[in-house]
């Protein structure tokens, strides 16, 4: 008898501190379950969010600098977060631009891995990658001695042909001047995030991925499952004491 009161405390206690640790997981199950089963009368899918924190939890917040450079006289290639846009439009996933080479009919975006080939009035016409040029990474972009461009590359150095799809060894001398940046007026930069976060996330994701843990990585999830085992194993547990409970009582109630 004096080594089951011990025990009986000691899973008393475990029993109660299981309970409070999972309370809150439950709540926010309960909550965002009644929630998500409502979502047409609430409108869920037609509420976007555009909270930086949420954002950021889908790799939409775009917190990194744009790095704006000119092209065509008067209007501008920027980068942000493996983005490119020109102007106010997104045009293609990519490195930051290590050069720009304007030509007649096409201009010429050279990124650490693909060249961009866009036309006078900045459409993207073709994107080669490294697996169809003669190098693997681009360093730099230089002009020869000629006036042509010299591509920097870890292989050596070529030049393009005229219609850059040919691409010659180059040895003579070449120099290398940094692509300037220019600035971007705000009404630009903020086109350029919109475009960036797509509109922002629904609240519907939110709670879908909140209830499941997902916003938070593998962590939440995590957490998520213990939380659901906890549930299961307070469940289990209460129902086991209520029955061994029961049937004492019945036996107490049935002895001499």
């Amino acid at each position: 008898m004096s080594l089951q009161l011990p025990r009986k405390r000691t899973i008393l206690a475990w029993h109660r501190w299981l309970g409070v640790a999972s309370a809150l997981f439950l709540v926010v199950l309960s909550i965002t379950g009644l929630l998500l089963n409502h979502t047409e009368r609430l409108g869920l899918n037609q509420i976007t969010i555009h909270n930086g924190f949420i954002l950021d939890r889908y790799g939409m917040a775009g917190g990194n600098e744009i790095s704006a450079f000119r092209i065509h006289e008067s209007n501008t290639i920027a980068h942000l977060d493996g983005q490119l846009f020109y102007n106010r439009t997104a045009l293609s996933a990519g490195h930051p631009p290590l050069g720009i080479l304007e030509g007649d009919p096409i201009t010429v975006i050279a990124t650490k891995d693909e060249l961009l080939y866009l036309s006078a009035e900045g459409e993207l016409i073709e994107k080669i990658n490294s697996t169809q040029l003669p190098y693997s990474a681009l360093h730099a972009v230089g002009i020869s001695i000629d006036n042509q461009p010299v591509l920097i590359t870890d292989e050596g150095q070529y030049t393009p042909d005229s219609d850059w799809l040919e691409f010659d060894r180059y040895q003579a001398a070449y120099s290398v001047e940094p692509l300037p940046k220019v600035e971007i007026d705000e009404a630009t930069e903020l086109a350029i995030l919109e475009q960036f976060q797509g509109g922002g996330v629904t609240l519907y994701r939110v709670l879908l991925d909140l209830h499941s843990g997902r916003l938070f990585g593998w962590g939440g999830r995590t957490l998520m499952d213990l939380s659901a085992i906890a549930i299961i194993l307070l469940v289990t547990s209460g129902l086991m004491g209520w029955l061994r409970k029961s049937r004492r009582q019945q036996t107490e109630k049935q002895a001499p």
